[in-house]
C-alpha cells in the first residue's frame, strides 16, 4: 500500500533559469547621449508630443537600455527620446517626478553596445539614409569582431537584416553599395533628404569626381542623374562600336550577353588588355573597361552592346570540325523579321517560290536589315522539303530548316 506521504509528495520540477531584469532608477543628468545614436528626433515638436504621453501615463512605461562607463554615468544604448522627454518634463514643465528614469543596465562590450543601438532602433521611422548607416555599421560589426557574434554568420545575417527590416536582399546590396562608394558631397546630400536612394544608388556607380560634376550641374534625381550619364559618362554609340571592333569582340560574340560579358572579362579584362589609336583608347581591367576615359563595369558594356549591336550584327565563330562545302554555296534571301526569328530560334521554316534547293542542303540565308544594308549571312540545315500539304499552291515550297550552331558568316 502506498504511503499517504507519497500520494502528496511533490514532484521536483526543473525550472529553467533566465537572467534577472532588474530595474534601476537612474538620475536624468547622469545618462549620457550615445556618440552612435544615428536617428535623433526629426524637430523638438516629436520630443514634445512624447513627453506629453509620458505625463498622461504618469511614468515612464518601458525601461530605457544603459551601460555603466563609470561609477557616477551610463550612456543610454535605447531610449534616447525618452531621456530627451523626460529632461524636458523636468526643466521646460517644472515636473520633478520624472527626474529619475527606470533603466535596465547592460554588462557588455563597446561592440554589442554599438550593435544593440542599431537592432534596437527597428521600430523607429527611418530615412534611407539612417537605414544605410544602420546596415552598414551592423555589417562593420559582424565582419571585424567575429568573436563578438560567435551565433551569427555573415551570410545568415545579411537574410536576416532584410527580413527584420522589411527589405530584399537586392535593397540591402543597394545600401551597402551606396555606403561604399558615394563620396563625400554626394553622402552629405544623401544625409540632408537632397537625393532619395534611388538617385543615390545611380551616383555610386560614378566615380567622386562625376559625382561632384552631376550634382553641381544641378542632378538630384534618378531621372537626371541617369541623362547626365547617358550624356557624359556613357561611351557614344561611335565608341561602342569602334571598340567592339578595335577589340575584335565580334570573334567571341554570342547572344547570350551574360556569356559575352564573362568572355570579356576572361579575354581582355584578366589580361589587362590595353588598345591604343587615333581612332580610340581603351584600358581593360578584370572589374572594369575604360573607353576613352569612361569608366563603366563590363556588365554595363554588354548592356551597351545590347542596345548598339544588333543581332543582325552579331558574327559567331566558325564552325570547327565541319567539313568544307563543296561546289557553289546557295544562298536565299528572307525578310528582315524572319532572319531574326530564324536565328533567334523562334521560327523553323520558310515559304518560298521556284525553288532549286534540296533536303540535307546547306544554305545561307541573310536579309536587307532597316538600314538597307545586307545582314550577315546564317547557315541553315534544309531538314524537310513540303511541296504536297493541302494548301500549297504549285511551284512553292515550305522548307523546314535547322540553324547550324555558331554558323553566322561574315
Amino acid at each position: 500500500m502506498a504511503k499517504i506521504s507519497n500520494v502528496f509528495a511533490k514532484e521536483e520540477v526543473k525550472k529553467t533559469t533566465h537572467p534577472k531584469r532588474i530595474t534601476k532608477w537612474i538620475h536624468y543628468t547622469k545618462l549620457a547621449k550615445n556618440e552612435k545614436q544615428y536617428c535623433d528626433a526629426k524637430d523638438k515638436e516629436e520630443i514634445e508630443g512624447l513627453a506629453d504621453l509620458i505625463e498622461a501615463d504618469g511614468m515612464v512605461l518601458q525601461d530605457l537600455l544603459v551601460r555603466k562607463t563609470n561609477s557616477d554615468e551610463y550612456k543610454i544604448i535605447a531610449g534616447h527620446k525618452r531621456h530627451a522627454a523626460c529632461k524636458l518634463l523636468v526643466e521646460e514643465r517644472d515636473k520633478k517626478e520624472f527626474e529619475f528614469l527606470p533603466c535596465f543596465e547592460q554588462n557588455i562590450s563597446d561592440v554589442q553596445a554599438e550593435f544593440q543601438l542599431y537592432s534596437s532602433n527597428c521600430h523607429h521611422e527611418e530615412t534611407p539614409y539612417e537605414i544605410m548607416h544602420k546596415l552598414e555599421r551592423m555589417q562593420y560589426l559582424i565582419n571585424n569582431y567575429p568573436e563578438e557574434f560567435p551565433e551569427i554568420q555573415g551570410g545568415r545575417m545579411v537574410e536576416r537584416l532584410a527580413k527584420k527590416y522589411n527589405l530584399s536582399r537586392s535593397t540591402v546590396g543597394e545600401y551597402l553599395t551606396i555606403s561604399k562608394n558615394l563620396g563625400d558631397m554626394a553622402m552629405n546630400e544623401f544625409e540632408k533628404g537632397e537625393i532619395d536612394k534611388s538617385a543615390a544608388v545611380t551616383l555610386a556607380s560614378m566615380s567622386e569626381e562625376n559625382q561632384i560634376q552631376a550634382l553641381s550641374r544641378g542632378c538630384k534625381t534618378d531621372k537626371e542623374l541617369k541623362s547626365y550619364k547617358a550624356e557624359f559618362l556613357n561611351p557614344t554609340t561611335n565608341e561602342i562600336i569602334t571598340a567592339y571592333e578595335e577589340l575584335g569582340i565580334k570573334e567571341i560574340d554570342d547572344l547570350d550577353r551574360k556569356k559575352i560579358c564573362r568572355k570579356m572579362i576572361e579575354k581582355y579584362g584578366k589580361s589587362y588588355t590595353s588598345v591604343r589609336s587615333d581612332r580610340i583608347n581603351i584600358d581593360c581591367t578584370p572589374k572594369k573597361i575604360t573607353i576613352n576615359e569612361k569608366e563603366l563595369t563590363w556588365n554595363c558594356f554588354s548592356k551597351l552592346l545590347d542596345k548598339e549591336i544588333s543581332v543582325n550584327q552579331i558574327v559567331v565563330q566558325d564552325r570547327k570540325n565541319k567539313e568544307n562545302i563543296k561546289g557553289e554555296q546557295k544562298h536565299l534571301k528572307v525578310s528582315y523579321e524572319s532572319y531574326l526569328r530564324l536565328i533567334a530560334g523562334k521560327q523553323k521554316c520558310v515559304f518560298i517560290k521556284d525553288h532549286r534547293f534540296r533536303e540535307s542542303e546547306e544554305i545561307e540565308i541573310y536579309a536587307v536589315n532597316q538600314q538597307g544594308y545586307n545582314t550577315k549571312a546564317a547557315m541553315f540545315t534544309i531538314t524537310y522539303i513540303n511541296e504536297q500539304e493541302s494548301g500549297i499552291e504549285k511551284g512553292y515550297a515550305l522548307l523546314n530548316l535547322e540553324m547550324i550552331k555558331d554558323s553566322v558568316k561574315e
